[in-house]
């Protein structure tokens, strides 16, 4: 890629921590990673239904108390930290890709230097898995800076979501009302 950029995946594969806490070894190739804006769980099974039920989300359980002054209160990062923190992955991003990228020239040059040896071979085919794994590092970076963003940006939608799907609700009537 002499264009400085890495080949970042079309679907980025489950992370070796979500495999493991799955017990899902054989997943490895099989399942991909949500997208930035999905809080779905991968592996999850869901039974099959001709209409499906709408999951509830785990981020919607109350927080299990800890002690008497955490009664009820629930975890909220204020979104500003949350899009510092998808700026500091963009950072990252950035600093990986440039090094990860200038990898190519030498690679080539060895394995030119090389020809005819089975060694010329041996490293176009490890700067290629190379570049297979450094984009795909690139492309978690990228999706963990999107999936920050998206989240610092729920906080907001979903106070005023809920609000409104109260608002078509209408109470029944109690035969006691007016007493």
């Amino acid at each position: 890629m002499s264009d400085g950029k890495l080949p970042e995946p079309s679907q980025l594969p489950l992370t070796p921590e979500e495999l493991e806490k799955h017990h899902a070894p054989w997943a490895a190739g099989l399942a991909t990673a949500p997208p930035a804006d999905s809080y779905a769980d991968p592996l999850t099974v869901r039974p099959l239904q001709p209409n499906p039920v709408q999951q509830p989300s785990p981020f919607l359980k109350p927080a299990p108390k800890a002690g008497p002054h955490q009664d009820g209160e629930r975890l909220r990062i204020e979104p500003s930290i949350l899009n510092r923190a998808a700026g500091s992955a963009d950072e990252i991003h950035t600093a990986f890709t440039k090094p990860a990228t200038a990898l190519e020239a030498p690679a080539h040059a060895a394995a030119s230097a090389m020809g005819g040896w089975e060694t010329a071979f041996a490293l176009r085919a490890a700067h290629k898995q190379w570049e297979t794994q450094a984009g795909t590092v690139a492309g978690w970076l990228a999706q963990i800076a999107a999936s920050l963003r998206v989240g610092a940006n729920d906080y907001t939608k979903t106070d005023a979501a809920i609000e409104e799907a109260f608002q078509g609700i209408k109470r029944p009537r109690s035969p006691f009302e007016g007493f």
